[in-house]
């Protein structure tokens, strides 16, 4: 089968039902046999605006954006200003003609006029059914079979009763019909119905991991592009057996993820950057009395409350220098949804046998802002709980809760246990928890045992660093060019990769999944082997080519950095490996919009 692909854009102002009609004919293609990977170009308002939803669909499991738009469906008169100049030649735009004026349309693009608002009328009062119309339309351009119109708008809107089901479908079928009448296709899909595909996002599939990992609490106050995971949780909570507090702040949250894990919970909170920076106090606290959490970060473009709907890698500098002082934390960054789930089994054990907090970054672009295809769940993974002792030998009135062992990891008790009682303090602490930090401070006893205790937590590290994944490398390798990425920024690179090994061109990437601690030997090893390396991340600061200086000497001096908001798109990664080779090297940024 030859590979085939197809990038479709909708646009429409906020609050016109543009991400409901998105998700419908994504479900349509993943019904369909594709593979999908979208993005959801919000504003950060709930009426008026701009607002986009790109939807990327294969016979191939693509990964990212792809390159421009073939199909455009515009609903006002911004979205045909603001995309028509990024269709692809042999594309085609629909709209509206009476609200849309069209001016020039470059050559080679379809102009298709349907009186989408008309359509729409003649099933609701108000014109928000266009959309529907309009996923008709395309749904005849991509040739979709017209059942599955009915099928995916049932799923859809099933819950909100026939005549709005009935409504729907007849609007999208008109919108169809229409189309297929009028106009010739100018690029198809190969369809298998026999194969439906799932795809979720890496918020949804970091929720339902956690789930799946055993994790029974959920702390949060909503903060986008990490809302998702809260509303998963909430409106699951009975069935899966989780509590969840909407806490009156970040503070609050982190606290009381803390106190849920003391207790005994694998627990979690999540968060987007601005609101991680309110917690990073509490996370120092996790670390003292070596409580193991859980703590996801979705992260956005900043600083402050920066750009709430828009994708970037900017917090990892954040993580790495967390609170005061140092101290042992485990960063993982999954590159996608699927990975995402995977992921969150792993993360629980780290936290749990060495008792350390666990922070898994995602970011817009594959959390609330993109989904994909998932059809490698791993459902299996073990779980671990460590030195979690549920019973204590009559030792005296204090457990050794922070007893110095070989391995740095001491045996926990769970509150009430008998035998068990010890001082979780935030202060630093002896063996059994009892302060060093008052009269203590500065006699020669309390220094030698400050050292000790200082060198057991930082000392998890060693060991934590051993369980670390190596950066996955794909593509041949015997490479001219090595691409250095990590979380999402690998999606883009891999499409990239093949078009340039389809034009001969001898590529290859390293991607980072585990971030910290990095088996920085393993990695030196790896990044040496390559001809010439190109760091590709979406921050202005390089910040991971950054710590792989800092642990492996390795610099990364040429570079392909993104940090306009918006995904990076595969011709990017392209145009910067063809300049490589032309010996244009140096630091290339992107900061244009899509």
């Amino acid at each position: 089968m030859t590979d085939k692909d197809i990038t479709i854009r909708l646009g429409a102002a906020a609050g016109d039902g543009i991400q409901s009609a998105g998700e419908i004919l994504t479900r349509m293609l993943s019904m369909s046999g594709q593979y999908v990977c979208t993005y959801n170009g919000n504003q950060s308002l709930i009426r008026g605006g701009h607002v986009w939803f790109h939807i990327h669909a294969g016979n191939w499991r693509v990964t990212s954006l792809g390159n421009g738009i073939d199909y455009m469906l515009a609903l006002n008169q911004i979205s045909f200003d603001e995309h028509i100049g990024k269709i692809n030649q042999g594309g085609a735009i629909i709209f509206d003609p009476k609200t849309v004026k069209a001016g020039t349309i470059p050559e080679g693009i379809t102009p298709i006029m349907l009186p989408l608002t008309e359509i729409a009328l003649k099933y609701d009062k108000r014109p928000l059914m266009k959309n529907t119309v309009g996923i008709g339309a395309l749904a005849a351009l991509l040739g979709i079979d017209r059942k599955e119109i009915g099928e995916v708008i049932q799923l859809q809107f099933g819950s909100k009763g026939k005549q709005i089901v009935d409504g729907n479908i007849n609007a999208a079928l008109e919108g169809y019909a229409l189309t297929v009448k009028s106009f010739v296709p100018t690029k198809s899909l190969e369809f298998d119905y026999s194969k439906k595909r799932l795809f979720t996002h890496a918020d949804f599939a970091l929720a339902a991991g956690a789930v799946n990992a055993g994790c029974k609490f959920y702390a949060a106050y909503p903060m986008s592009p990490a809302s998702p995971i809260l509303h998963y949780m909430a409106v699951n909570a009975e069935k899966m057996g989780v509590s969840v507090l909407l806490a009156e702040d970040e503070i609050a949250a982190m606290c009381a993820t803390i106190g849920a894990a003391y207790a005994g919970a694998r627990a979690m909170c999540a968060t987007s950057g601005g609101g991680f920076a309110l917690m990073q106090e509490a996370l120092g606290m996790a670390a003292m009395n070596e409580t193991p959490i859980v703590v996801v970060d979705v992260m956005r473009a900043g600083p402050s409350t920066g750009l709430p709907t828009k994708t970037s890698q900017g917090d990892l500098n954040m993580m790495l220098g967390i609170s005061q002082d140092d101290f042992p934390r485990v960063i993982i960054a999954p590159r996608n949804s699927e990975e995402t789930f995977n992921t969150m089994g792993r993360a629980f054990n780290i936290a749990e046998k060495w008792q350390v907090p666990v922070i898994v970054l995602l970011d817009f672009g594959i959390g609330d802002g993109g989904y994909a295809t998932v059809d490698n769940l791993d459902f299996e993974e073990p779980i671990d709980r460590g030195k979690l002792l549920t019973e204590v030998g009559d030792e005296g009135t204090w457990f050794k809760r922070y007893e110095l062992t070989e391995d740095n990891v001491s045996p926990r008790v769970l509150p009430g246990t008998p035998n068990g009682m010890f001082v979780a303090k935030t202060d630093e602490h002896d063996e059994y928890g009892h302060d060093l930090s008052d009269v203590e401070a500065g006699l020669q006893h309390a220094v030698e045992k400050r050292v000790e205790m200082m060198n057991k937590r930082m000392g998890k590290l060693t060991g934590i660093a051993v369980e670390m994944n190596l950066p996955e490398v794909a593509g041949p390798a015997d490479a001219d060019v090595t691409l250095v990425s990590w979380g999402s920024t690998s999606n883009p690179i891999r499409e990239a990769m093949k078009q340039l090994l389809a034009e001969g061109v001898k590529v290859n990437s390293v991607e980072f999944c585990d971030i910290f601690p990095l088996r920085w030997k393993e990695v030196a090893k790896v990044l040496r082997k390559a001809r010439h390396l190109i760091d590709v991340e979406s921050n202005y600061s390089a910040q991971m080519a950054g710590l792989i200086a800092r642990e492996t000497g390795i610099m990364i001096e040429d570079r392909l950095l993104t940090y306009s908001g918006e995904p990076l798109e595969p011709a990017e990664v392209v145009e910067k490996v063809k300049n490589v080779l032309k010996k244009e090297i140096g630091v290339s940024v992107r900061n244009k919009a899509l």
